[in-house]
């Protein structure tokens, strides 16, 4: 899970660069931190429309969007245990979540970044408002389809059981 965060953190899903890339810098971030490139299972990054596509098939390799929906899923082997991971990295969103709190909690100020989850924000998730209370966030995922007219949302308290020390690129830095 160290990994995916430091994908976040390094940027590597981004804009403009394949999908294929990705996995190859994905593959080489786990070489540098864990000495690792062995696995059981393909390597997989989908974007966008290929996010459809079940395991089995292998779409044409296809260059990351600003504002596609990304997924990583590997299967790395550590000490001859098979292991299976996957993230998902939001491109482009204003934001993924926000502050929340006991109420009458803080009021979220839509032009201060600190209150969201979002690019642009470098204070600790992990810490205390202005009254000296334990923040706590809100998840927030609205997926649309303009074109076919629909669209579905998705809330819920983070667990900040691992340490989170700040938001880059769109996902939490996490302390081990």
């Amino acid at each position: 899970m160290a990994m995916f965060d430091e994908v976040g953190a390094r940027g590597v899903i981004a804009a403009g660069q394949s999908e294929q890339a990705a996995s190859d810098r994905i593959r080489d971030l786990a070489n540098e931190m864990f000495g690792k490139t062995r696995r059981w299972h393909k390597r997989i990054v989908r974007s966008g429309p290929h996010t459809l596509f079940p395991y089995r098939e292998n779409p044409p390799d296809r260059v990351i969007e600003a504002d596609d929906i990304v997924f990583a899923d590997f299967g790395p082997i550590f000490e001859e245990f098979a292991a299976d991971l996957g993230r998902t990295y939001v491109l482009g969103g204003r934001h993924a979540g926000h502050l929340v709190g006991e109420f009458p909690h803080e009021k979220v100020d839509g032009a201060d970044i600190e209150s969201y989850i979002a690019p642009g924000n470098t204070t600790p998730m992990r810490r205390r408002d202005e009254a000296g209370r334990q923040c706590h966030w809100i998840l927030e995922i609205h997926l649309t389809d303009p074109a076919r007219g629909f669209g579905g949302f998705y809330e819920q308290l983070l667990d900040l059981g691992r340490r989170v020390r700040s938001v880059s690129a769109g996902q939490p830095k996490v302390n081990e």
